[in-house]
């Protein structure tokens, strides 16, 4: 029975809701501030700034060379580092060790959790030519310090520690899900580990690895915060397209060509991505007993793995370390004196005639960033579910329009989008400009492509024989949707709900010309003081903002175990006095292993 293709009522509005909301939101304001100015700008679009092949002959090549390299090699490493993070967590030794594997975890995803520049900021105090490992080793070799961190090594330094997380929040829950019943019959033909890694395993991580890669990839073309801050004078498409919206220049046109180029250079990356996986299917999740486990990865594959984690971890600490401890020394790198002053001046708190009285100068900031990003966070993750479970087990004519859209919608340079969104809803029937609701919108709709790609990873694991299953029980959309696939989808969910919650909070570029005297957000105001030099305060409310996140995702982990029973219960196969309600039809199963 061929189920995919059946539409109700309940698959209609939501596909309804989802087209309107991308027309209204996505396309609409980018045709009016992107694709328009940039045709009207044809004359432009081949640029020498752009697409010059200077370094061929010992110059400087444009920065849409610059964007697509660092791209490929920013990616490519942050997918490296996040696959090998999640095969050590889920199968390597810290996976046996409730302390190791909590200890790796945490470490994993500290990065996702910090601001942008702040990531820069601390590798310019430990790296740059007055840091202090710079300092030290120039001291300890008796050489002169460089500047080496700023340009292409800072970029790609910064890009692979930030993204990294993104990769291993993607590929955890698809090498949790690897069939172990078919490596275990591998094993028992005496197959080896390498082997097993090969044949077996490799090809059901390749969706989650795909999807990884393209998150990582869209993040650095479309990043401009490292690249200004440790860039130096590498020139790439986003850094040029925020000078040309915000800087002295502020030519439109020239910002409109760079941001078609950027979304051409995302969407090449998703179709090089469709047709690298092709037609082939990947589903390990079939609703039959399974009692086997994974097969432990040999010492060879973990020496390997622990090469490639050992030292980011190294890094990621040392980074937040600095985080953590700039914000209380009076000048880093000069006066190590400990001192309050600096969150004294940004997080400060008074008790004045019976109250607490909030005096630090980002609180009224700090606590918008908390409140909007806790309304956000779970209409990104329940939107980022509807359409994954539309793209995955729905087929439409237009179909592969609309994924075209997500992407691009994923794929849009903050800067281009908030500034788009800036000009499209500044005036009647929807003037949202300057208030919280547009805040909100920018953070599903920058944040849900993001989540939709964990779940179309988790949904391309769960076989549709169990959709087949429900509705020949004559289950409609809905119940087959709430009763069975969002049991299954609870990991990946809480993934998005929490990954949500976070870009979120964290999030810059699309906010820059969105926020208000009424509405301010600590990513801005941190970016103000990194700008204006103040880096004590700067280090105190990023530090902070780090652990409150930290925190949080501690919380969320602990209330994401109640649910493991149930999603154990339907990967296992034991239905037990399961009413499902059909359509003009009770149906009382009971299955028993």
């Amino acid at each position: 029975m061929r189920t995919d293709g059946a539409f109700d009522g309940f698959a209609r509005a939501v596909l309804i809701a989802v087209c309107v909301a991308l027309g209204v939101f996505v396309i609409a304001p980018l045709a009016r501030s992107v694709l328009l100015p940039a045709a009207l700008a044809w004359h432009n679009w081949f640029d020498a700034s752009v697409w010059s092949l200077a370094c061929v002959s010992g110059g400087a090549c444009g920065s849409g060379w610059h964007t697509l390299a660092l791209g490929v090699v920013s990616a490519t490493l942050a997918t490296l580092i996040g696959g090998a993070l999640a095969m050590l967590a889920q199968r390597g030794a810290p996976a046996r060790s409730p302390i190791a594997r909590t200890a790796l975890r945490a470490i994993a995803v500290l990065p996702a959790i910090t601001p942008p520049f702040a990531v820069g900021l601390a590798l310019i105090l430990l790296f740059g030519r007055n840091g202090l490992v710079t300092r030290e080793a120039a001291d300890l070799f008796d050489v002169a310090p460089g500047r080496w961190l700023y340009g292409v090594p800072g970029i790609v330094l910064a890009q692979s520690l930030a993204f990294a997380p993104l990769a291993y929040l993607t590929l955890r829950t698809v090498v949790a899900r690897v069939p172990a019943s078919l490596e275990e019959a591998a094993a028992t033909l005496r197959a080896s580990n390498w082997t097993i890694l090969r044949t077996v395993t490799w090809p059901m991580l390749r969706p989650g690895v795909a999807n990884a890669w393209l998150l990582c990839f869209i993040e650095s073309v479309a990043d401009f915060g490292d690249p200004l801050v440790v860039g130096g004078n590498f020139r790439v498409l986003s850094t040029d397209l925020y000078f040309a919206v915000v800087g002295a220049e502020q030519n439109a046109a020239r910002a409109a060509v760079l941001g078609v180029w950027l979304l051409t250079i995302a969407l090449g990356a998703f179709v090089l991505q469709r047709a690298w996986l092709g037609r082939a299917r990947y589903a390990s999740v079939s609703g039959k007993p399974v009692a086997a486990q994974g097969t432990p990865l040999g010492a060879g594959v973990q020496g390997a793995l622990a090469l490639v984690c050992v030292p980011w971890c190294g890094l990621a600490l040392a980074v937040y370390g600095t985080l953590l401890l700039g914000g209380f020394v009076r000048l880093w790198g000069v006066d190590f004196t400990l001192t309050a002053a600096h969150f004294a001046d940004v997080l400060g708190v008074a008790f004045d005639d019976g109250r607490f009285v909030l005096t630090g100068t980002a609180w009224d900031a700090v606590l918008e960033t908390l409140r909007l990003s806790a309304i956000a966070a779970p209409l990104t993750a329940a939107a980022a579910l509807l359409a994954g479970w539309l793209l995955a087990r729905r087929r439409f004519p237009g179909r592969g329009v609309l994924e075209g859209v997500f992407a691009v919608s994923l794929a849009v340079p903050g800067t281009v989008m908030g500034l788009a969104w800036a000009h499209a809803f500044d005036a009647p029937p929807l003037m949202l400009a300057g208030g919280a609701s547009i805040l909100v919108l920018s953070f599903v709709f920058r944040n849900m492509p993001l989540g939709l790609r964990a779940i179309s990873a988790a949904f391309a694991q769960i076989d549709p024989v169990l959709d087949e299953a429900s509705a020949s029980l004559r289950a409609g959309s809905w119940t087959t949707l709430h009763r069975l696939h969002l049991p299954l989808m609870l990991p990946a969910l809480g993934a998005a709900l929490i990954h949500g919650f976070v870009r979120a909070a964290t999030t810059v570029s699309a906010v820059i010309f969105l926020v208000s005297a009424d509405h301010d957000l600590a990513t801005t105001y941190l970016m103000g003081l990194v700008s204006n030099g103040n880096d004590g305060p700067a280090l105190a409310l990023a530090g902070t903002l780090v652990v409150v996140l930290f925190a949080l995702l501690v919380v969320a982990r602990v209330l994401a175990r109640t649910a493991r029973s149930a999603r154990k219960v339907l990967e296992t196969g034991y239905f037990r006095n399961t009413r499902v309600q059909a359509v003009g039809t009770r149906t009382t199963t009971e299955c028993t292993s």
